[in-house]
């Protein structure tokens, strides 16, 4: 239990210094760039980021439980799904770019391709599933904080410069290739006697990733889709700036979650470890509650100071995102919930199931959006992506293994006399 704890506080101050450092330098340049251009920006950031599950193929929940039963297979499948992943970055992005280079502007050519040089290193990183599945985040914390710093650095230099809106999607490079380097250094220093792969070795790899990771893609494209594509819609059928107001909006509602994110990934490889059916699903609802606990008193202040907190931090210019701020906060705790939900039906083999739901979920969002945006707006896409969201998380859940997920949701309240007796022995035996 103690390695957990001392994992999860790493995992904490990693993703504070993140969070909220990206919180404000993301508020600095929204600022700079006004409501437009920065609406220009997270437009591109949101169609570029449907290219990362389509090469991931969703493998990356399958190497972090393979990694945290058996170290050393889950390595060999790290190491081959690197080769296959090349591959079809290079097979997706090649008519991506041609697509950019007929409809978008110029501007916009060069931030795409810069946006996909980040995407790239962002997609190989695979060393950094290995740290958290070993529960070794301190060196991720150490080296995403560097690459942090460096990025924040550049950034505020860019504003001070007074740059165009191109050179903003140089830092996302540096976010995503630093990291990259550095555990790809480490772990090559620490694991010297690499495995070589024949030909015949990858392609066996390969069917194996396929088949039981393609329906992860599925489910991980689809959430891009349904969490990303509000901001497309909007763009197409509103104007840039209605991007901006909501990335704005999105940006804060969504700031809080590196509390119970950290706490998932510290505590998910205990649970995928665990065979006792009893004890996982203890920890199951135990995770549950937890994302309950610390998302209620940042909704209440999300919902009572929506309009000072926006004309504070981002200025006038973005005051109608005050209108959304409650509601994306909403939509992050079920986004949270819905991890949680995610990686139990990983660990219970539930993939065909995934590979079905996601997809109806990411069709209900498109055709809400569809609905909504026009006639309400901001307020519509959010409470297009909400409905969403609570349709992952809670009702077709309902439908998985007879209700196991919604029945572990339902009763996450029944683990509280145990952790309240677990808490009163450790005070006991510190005080004592």
């Amino acid at each position: 239990m103690k390695i957990i704890i001392v994992n999860t506080l790493w995992l904490i101050l990693e993703r504070v210094s993140l969070s909220l450092s990206g919180i404000f330098v993301s508020i600095y340049v929204a600022r700079y760039l006004g409501p437009a251009q920065f609406g220009t920006l997270n437009y591109l950031l949101a169609t570029i980021a449907i290219v990362v599950p389509l090469v991931q193929l969703g493998a990356d929940s399958v190497i972090f439980n393979r990694i945290a039963r058996r170290p050393n297979s889950g390595i060999r499948l790290m190491q081959a799904s690197m080769s296959l992943r090349r591959r079809l970055f290079l097979l997706v992005v090649l008519p991506w770019l041609v697509w950019s280079a007929s409809t978008q502007p110029l501007v916009n050519q060069w931030m795409t391709l810069l946006l996909l040089v980040s995407a790239y290193f962002s997609i190989q990183d695979v060393y950094k599933i290995y740290y958290d599945a070993r529960l070794q985040s301190k060196r991720n914390t150490l080296i995403n904080n560097l690459a942090l710093l460096l990025s924040i650095l550049l950034r505020l230099g860019l504003v001070s410069a007074a740059l165009s809106p191109v050179w903003f999607a140089v830092p996302y490079i540096l976010s995503s290739a630093v990291p990259y380097w550095i555990r790809h250094w480490l772990f090559q220093r620490e694991q010297p006697l690499q495995p070589e792969f024949s030909p015949r070795q990858i392609g066996r790899y390969a069917r194996y990733l396929l088949s039981v990771g393609l329906p992860l893609a599925i489910s991980s494209l689809s959430i891009v889709i349904y969490t990303r594509i509000d901001q497309i819609m909007l763009g197409n059928l509103m104007d840039d700036r209605a991007v901006g107001w909501y990335s704005a909006a999105i940006t804060l509602g969504q700031g809080w979650t590196f509390v119970p994110m950290a706490l998932i990934v510290s505590l998910m490889p205990g649970i995928a470890n665990n065979r006792e059916p009893q004890e996982r699903e203890y920890r199951i609802r135990l995770l549950y509650l937890l994302v309950l606990v610390t998302s209620l008193p940042v909704l209440l202040g999300l919902t009572l100071f929506a309009w000072p907190i926006i004309k504070l931090l981002y200025g006038e210019a973005f005051e109608p995102a005050a209108g959304i701020l409650a509601l994306s906060g909403l939509t992050a705790m079920f986004s949270v919930l819905g991890t949680v939900s995610y990686r139990s039906m990983v660990l219970f083999a539930g993939y065909r199931f995934i590979a079905i739901k996601m997809p109806l979920v990411a069709l209900a969002n498109v055709l809400m959006n569809l609905v909504l945006i026009p006639r309400y707006g901001l307020t519509g896409a959010a409470i297009s992506t909400l409905l969403a969201e609570f349709l992952s998380f809670f009702v077709l859940n309902s439908f998985f293994r007879g209700g196991i997920i919604t029945r572990l949701q339902l009763t996450c309240f029944c683990c509280l006399p145990r952790l309240i007796s677990y808490l009163r022995k450790e005070h006991v035996k510190y005080t004592g």
